[in-house]
């Protein structure tokens, strides 16, 4: 193997994307590839050291594909860290079982929480099919002592379940139209508050217990933001071995 090699990313690449990168390397002109799915708890072989440390623990597993130099030697090419956990292992010299699991159809939560602002929704392989936005006062900050200070922080705590169970209730009642049917939760926006939450509301289906790990990147939760989070959850981080 190469001993200049170097891994860029990670490099975030939409499905439709990745599906016409694998006909690319289909199609290349006498290219031979091997092709790893690795479920979680995977240890990698010394060409794969270089990859950084997320690539070594994925919560989810982990894709490789190396490409033949040789007849007897490979190169390692791509990473790929998937948005949904890897179940079984497979190793083969086609994109077969690895494209198979890209176009796997999923259901998934989606809750994007701050302080504030919330967006739920439910999105089929893909898509959105409910959309639900709201928002609560909470006040952030208090500069004042004493008694006054006391009273706010137990106001502030109000707020804070109130807004949860405002959460809470709009997303159980529209997950209790897809009962059995919803795979896995995505959360996004502030980690500490969606921790609170969890431990407060009690979803369906022990949702609660199927949190994917990839935590989607929210500034200000709302309909564009559960757009681009739909984006985000059916994504997969790449990094390729240059």
């Amino acid at each position: 193997m190469p001993s200049n090699l170097a891994a860029i990313g990670p490099i975030l690449v939409s499905r439709p994307d990745l599906l016409e990168r694998l006909v690319d390397f289909e199609i290349e002109p006498g290219a031979e590839f091997v092709v790893e799915l690795l479920e979680a708890g995977y240890s990698l072989s010394e060409e794969w050291e270089l990859l950084p440390k997320s690539a070594h623990a994925s919560e989810n597993g982990i894709v490789l594909i190396s490409v033949a130099i040789t007849l007897s030697e490979w190169k390692p090419l791509l990473a790929l860290l998937p948005p949904f956990p890897i179940v079984k292992s497979s190793e083969s010299n086609s994109f077969d079982d690895f494209r198979e699991f890209v176009m796997l159809p999923r259901t998934i939560g989606i809750i994007l929480l701050r302080l504030g602002h919330w967006a739920f929704g439910i999105a089929k392989d893909g898509d959105l099919s409910v959309t639900k936005t709201g928002a609560r006062y909470v006040k952030g900050k208090h500069r004042k002592g004493g008694q006054s200070s006391n009273r706010f922080r137990r106001g502030r705590e109000k707020w804070i379940r109130e807004l949860f169970d405002q959460v809470g209730e709009a997303a159980c009642s529209r997950l209790s139209d897809y009962p059995d049917q919803i795979d896995f939760l995505s959360l996004g926006g502030d980690k500490v508050v969606l921790g609170r939450f969890l431990k407060r509301v009690q979803l369906p289906n022990r949702l609660n217990y199927r949190v994917l790990p990839n935590h989607l990147p929210v500034n200000q939760p709302g309909r564009d933001a559960l757009d681009a989070a739909v984006r985000d959850a059916w994504s997969y981080r790449v990094f390729e071995l240059q």
